[in-house]
């Protein structure tokens, strides 16, 4: 229990994706500069070792191998797809606009992404449900015209397929996928890689972390959708279109 005596910014300093853990348990580590974890888990009425545990657990899942989405039916892989758009929006972004909603040095790194963070939170969600409504959609819809044996020529079925797809194919779909920038790049460049030029400023450091951690995230998102999910799809799509003449 040794980082129960620790100071809640020297653990977030040692590692600060620990600041994430403590804000979904209701700690925000920025109020609390000199009191250990310990002092804070009393103060707060929280259990000081489910704390450490959740610590623990947090720094365990990062060393662990994920799981191999080939071997899955494509609809869940459209569902583990979707439920990582959930906690992209509602835990990662939100994690991140709180950070910087309550950062109150004005280093002009993050001042500026105070400015665009927001048009960036904006955009971010609209690029996603456009996604599952029209290329997720899609796919389930070839799922189950595959799973009913169903002839792609019935007029309703194409009708519903064209009102989602505006007339895409999946080569289509992964090809606009392929050619996207990624989403991040402004935050890159504005930051110069995330790299902290005030060391001492922890705060700082802590939101440009969480930048660098949701970029690494969003790229194994990507890439799960580019090598896994399209060549997947691609083929079910063949499947079904081949259902019409046979």
């Amino acid at each position: 229990m040794e980082k129960v005596n620790t100071k809640i910014t020297e653990l977030v300093a040692n590692n600060p994706d620990s600041a994430s853990v403590l804000h979904f348990l209701g700690i925000h580590y920025f109020n609390y500069t000199e009191q250990t974890l310990g002092e804070v888990c009393q103060q707060q009425g929280v259990d000081a070792s489910l704390v450490v545990r959740r610590l623990n657990e947090n720094a365990q899942l990062k060393d662990k191998t994920r799981i191999n989405l080939e071997e899955y039916p494509i609809e869940l892989i459209v569902e583990y797809l979707k439920h990582s758009h959930y906690i992209f929006i509602k835990q990662r972004l939100t994690y991140i606009s709180s950070l910087l909603e309550n950062y109150q040095d004005s280093s002009s790194i993050v001042k500026d992404l105070k400015l665009i963070f927001p048009h960036f939170f904006k955009d971010f969600v609209e690029h996603v449900y456009e996604e599952e409504d029209t290329l997720f959609a899609y796919i389930l819809i070839l799922r189950k015209l595959q799973q009913n044996r169903q002839k792609v020529t019935d007029a309703q079925l194409v009708e519903k397929i064209q009102q989602k797809t505006l007339g895409k194919t999946i080569a289509h779909f992964a090809k606009e996928h392929r050619e996207e920038d990624n989403e991040m790049n402004g935050m890159r460049e504005l930051t110069n890689q995330y790299q902290h030029t005030n060391q001492t400023d922890l705060h700082a450091k802590v939101i440009l972390d969480a930048l660098k951690s949701f970029e690494g995230e969003l790229k194994i998102h990507a890439k799960i959708e580019n090598d896994i999910l399209f060549p997947k799809a691609q083929q079910l799509e063949q499947e079904v279109l081949a259902l019409s003449h046979s």
